[in-house]
């Protein structure tokens, strides 16, 4: 597969600010018995128009959105990330099949196409909502890697994914 982006890497200011947010995740999640979210807004990186037509769908990872989810009105909408307060607490598990450094990206017809520039090393858990949504992973290098589903919760519920990094 070809080079679709750069990914950008993370600075030190989005590095503390991650780390300041953990306990703040923590609370909006209702439980600190399950890993909370780590992407923010500062975390994510939007996909050229030309990388998004280069994706192959056969590679991803496609899900079903759940239409009781409240939707995202327009892009600064957080209200889905803080579950205490209605937002989504559906999951899916994502598996690539590559070991090393990956990042998570998604396209939605709400959100468009946007990549975490969190790196990841094996599975992570994804927030469900109203819109469905296919996944994409690709390497440090912004090529493609084939993802798939493994499995499939919901945050409270304490499951067997529960320990599984949410991005």
């Amino acid at each position: 597969m070809e080079k679709i982006l750069s990914v950008r890497r993370i600075g030190l200011v989005a590095r503390i600010a991650d780390m300041l947010m953990v306990p703040i995740m923590y609370i909006s999640s209702g439980t600190f018995r399950e890993k909370p979210q780590h992407t923010h807004a500062w975390n994510v990186q939007n996909l050229p128009a030309d990388g998004d037509k280069r994706l192959v769908n056969q590679a991803m990872a496609h899900c079903k959105g759940i239409a009781e989810q409240i939707a995202r009105r327009h892009w600064l909408d957080f209200q889905f990330h803080i579950l205490i307060i209605g937002g989504w607490r559906n999951y899916v598990v994502l598996q690539p099949e590559y070991e090393e450094v990956w990042h998570v990206g998604w396209r939605a017809s709400d959100a468009g196409a946007q990549i975490s520039i969190l790196p990841l090393v094996g599975p992570v858990r994804m927030l469900i909502g109203s819109e469905d949504v296919s996944f994409f992973g690709v390497t440090d290098d912004g090529v493609q890697i084939p993802i798939r589903e493994i499995g499939k919760g919901r945050i409270g519920d304490c499951g067997e994914f529960s320990k599984i990094q949410l991005y």
